[in-house]
């Protein structure tokens, strides 16, 4: 059987290789490097899919740690990136989910010997369907945010009439930018509900309540409402452009904030368990 160490050394190295790659094919506008840095992204996502299947549920029992956490959305960024190079024909999304995936990965290191075995009172339908439609709704969040900080930073470009030189050139373009937004927001707001709908009918019988007030709920509930402005917004009234990516940006943020800080620092159901 492949160790832990090794399929997490080799996935390092192909998805290092990957951003390495397309950063190279982005600033030397090189078509070819550009592609390689997707197919080894590609490879390096198999890699990782074959580790994940044929160990990571066979690690030590305690819950759901941080290094797995990390692991697992990882996999969903590359996943999502690669999504978006197959069905938008854009290598950008997935030239920048590369980087992304590899510094999640790399964090994931210090914790490879606390990896996941959800306990027996855990294992029930809806838990499942919690984190899976969680960690890929947070994924497609994380693509609404590169592309909507890039349409941010490409317009003010545009409208101070900065000249858009060299790989600037191969940036693209805002409408595409903003497609890219309103495709994950579409895909990633019924996920990201289901996912906190599925969570709430667990607590019942795990916690003995539906809400009990724990920071995490709080803060879901806070994204989620964000997000369904935003969502709403999207489809009624035909929201385009900076409004959406500023809020998409700002939504993704404070995601992070529930990731890193509130399952990390504070007193939660949610918290990481480390060994």
């Amino acid at each position: 059987m492949i160790s832990p160490e090794f399929s997490t050394g080799v996935t390092l190295l192909l998805y290092g290789l990957a951003s390495v790659s397309g950063i190279v094919g982005m600033v030397a506008r090189s078509p070819f490097w550009r592609k390689l840095g997707c197919w080894l992204a590609g490879a390096g996502f198999i890699f990782q899919t074959i580790s994940l299947a044929t160990g990571f549920h066979k690690a030590l029992p305690g819950g759901l740690s941080l290094g797995a956490y990390l692991q697992l959305m990882a996999w969903f960024v590359v996943l999502c990136g690669l999504v978006a190079w197959g069905k938008l024909r854009q290598e950008a999304p997935l030239i920048f989910a590369s980087p992304l995936g590899l510094m999640l990965f790399a964090m994931s290191a210090p914790y490879l010997e606390a990896v996941v075995q959800v306990p027996p009172s855990l294992k029930a339908p809806f838990y499942a369907l919690h984190i899976g439609t969680l960690f890929l709704s947070l994924a497609l969040l994380a693509l609404a945010f590169a592309a909507g900080a890039l349409f941010l930073f490409l317009e003010a470009r545009i409208k101070s009439k900065q000249y858009m030189k060299g790989f600037w050139q191969d940036m693209p373009a805002l409408t595409m930018l903003d497609k890219i937004n309103a495709f994950t927001t579409v895909v990633a707001y019924p996920l990201y509900t289901l996912g906190i709908i599925s969570g709430l009918v667990w607590a019942k019988p795990v916690f003995g309540a539906t809400v009990t007030g724990d920071p995490k709920e709080v803060i879901s509930i806070v994204i989620w409402m964000l997000f369904s402005v935003l969502f709403n917004n999207r489809i009624t009234k035909g929201w385009r452009g900076r409004k959406p990516a500023r809020l998409a940006v700002f939504i993704f943020i404070l995601c992070l904030f529930s990731i890193i800080v509130v399952n990390t620092f504070m007193e939660t159901h949610h918290a990481f368990i480390r060994r």
